[in-house]
């Protein structure tokens, strides 16, 4: 046990960081975490200027803006423009606290997220006043996220899989259909929507075959002088990915996994372990503890976990038939660890997803046979598509965006509509705990000594007890 505590220092860190940050969010004490959102002209009607920071998302009568730490909605007005990114307006409103919906505290999620209040504004009672001389490198990034997103509307895409394609690749969730964002989570794809490891590992591969020339200099690039140059060029470009895509938890945790898996991998050391993962986490909380609150923060991290401890077992427990034609051995081996990959995450996310959503997919294997081949090659043909975009011939890949598009949002309506397709079971915080517990028993039950089956047995026991109570 002492060996693998010094094999993992920054599992060691975590954990003391993670009690500190739920104690200070629950007591306010020594510090409180959501202090620096306060602001003292909350619930009054005031004049006031707000710089836009970001592009804005519409809804059914409104426009909402992100200013500052505050929500600002502008009613729909045919009759003038409405503020870009970058402007400063003048505004005259009542900033509220938001209110709760049900028994979920919208108030207190949004602080965790740095937003205060809401102002719902009348065409009236606003107007632009400047703009901005420098934008800021988020700022930017937002600027050049918008301009790509254009670009696919200019190659001629239907709107509706132009907003698909947004999230998948570019991380804009804002042009997503309801209906097909719907579609995916009960379809068990929502992931593939949210730029993560997937995603960056789709880059980092196309940046790999880019530098190696399709593996022709790969003995080159496998050289100590050569081998820091291009990590370095690697980390670059796909932090200007992440920058791109928004920075979400999800994409900042695969894009810093990578980045300590590339120096590590400069270094001659063990690229992919649970350290990496625990520093990444470390990281990550350290500069923005409020993550910890994030349901894909959780769901992201939770995964790659499982996929690291499982996936070497189950993948033991299935190995690959020995088949003498090759392309048929790479092809079973390809589906098999698919399978496998997509189990050790369904496992490691099963508690959150039902204590978050209350629901899960029941054909979840069979969607991630489909949708993750798809969505590489979704992938690598936008890639392609912003890339030479402004080029004559580059209209010839909206063909190929277009119906591959529309065959994977075709196909999770279809899976969605299926018999069976979710599992509902809403779960407590302490049932999805006793989840982990049933979990974490089961493997050390395999990986270590039989005996675990009493905390199986146990947890499972204390799991259904309290699901009679709840349901009664």
């Amino acid at each position: 046990m002492t060996e693998w505590l010094r094999a993992h220092p920054f599992v060691v860190l975590l954990l003391p960081l993670v009690v500190g940050i739920l104690c200070c969010d629950r007591t306010g004490k020594p510090f409180n975490l959501l202090q620096d959102t306060e602001v003292p002209w909350l619930d009054s009607i005031c004049n006031f200027q707000l710089v836009i920071n970001d592009y804005p998302v519409e809804k059914s009568k409104t426009f909402r803006y992100t200013a500052g730490n505050i929500y600002v909605y502008l009613r729909k007005d045919s009759m003038r423009s409405f503020p870009e990114l970058g402007d400063i307006i003048s505004v005259r409103a009542k900033v509220r606290r938001p209110d709760s919906i049900g028994s979920f505290d919208y108030a207190r999620y949004l602080r965790r997220q740095g937003i205060v209040g809401q102002a719902f504004v009348r065409p009236e009672d606003w107007q632009i006043v400047g703009h901005v001389e420098h934008l800021s490198v988020s700022q930017r990034a937002k600027q050049l996220q918008h301009r790509l997103c254009q670009r696919y509307r200019e190659l001629g895409i239907a709107k509706t899989e132009v907003g698909t394609l947004s999230a998948l690749t570019l991380g804009y969730r804002e042009d997503l259909d309801p209906d097909i964002k719907r579609s995916f989570q009960r379809a068990g794809a929502s992931h593939i929507l949210a730029v993560s490891g997937l995603h960056t590992g789709i880059i980092y591969l196309v940046i790999t075959m880019l530098i190696t020339c399709f593996g022709r200099f790969k003995p080159l690039y496998e050289a100590q002088g050569h081998r820091i140059v291009n990590g370095v060029i690697i980390i670059l470009i796909m932090w200007a990915y992440a920058l791109i895509t928004g920075l979400s938890p999800s994409v900042t945790r695969s894009v810093l996994m990578l980045t300590i898996a590339q120096i590590a991998y400069m270094a001659y050391r063990n690229p992919v372990s649970l350290n990496t993962v625990a520093a990444a986490a470390f990281f990550i909380l350290v500069f923005r503890p409020n993550d910890l609150f994030a349901v894909s923060f959780q769901l992201s991290f939770a995964a790659v976990t499982a996929i690291l401890l499982l996936v070497p077992p189950l993948t033991r427990l299935c190995p690959t038939p020995k088949f003498a034609w090759k392309p048929l051995r790479w092809f079973v081996r390809y589906f098999r660890d698919l399978v496998i990959v997509s189990l050790a995450a369904q496992i490691g996310t099963l508690p959150l997803t039902l204590l978050y959503f209350g629901q899960t997919s029941n054909y979840f294997m069979f969607t991630n046979l489909v949708v993750i081949p798809l969505a590489w090659l979704l992938t690598i043909t936008a890639l392609a598509a912003l890339t030479i975009g402004w080029l004559p011939f580059a209209a010839v890949l909206a063909y190929p965006l277009q119906w591959g598009t529309y065959a994977l949002n075709h196909f999770t309506a279809w899976l969605e509509s299926l018999p069976g397709a979710v599992w509902t079971l809403p779960v407590t915080p302490t049932m999805a705990l006793l989840l982990y517990a049933v979990i974490t028993a089961a493997y050390l039950t395999f990986r270590h000594s039989p005996w675990w089956l009493i905390g199986v047995a146990a947890a499972l026991t204390a799991f259904c007890t309290l699901s009679v109570i709840s349901v009664n």
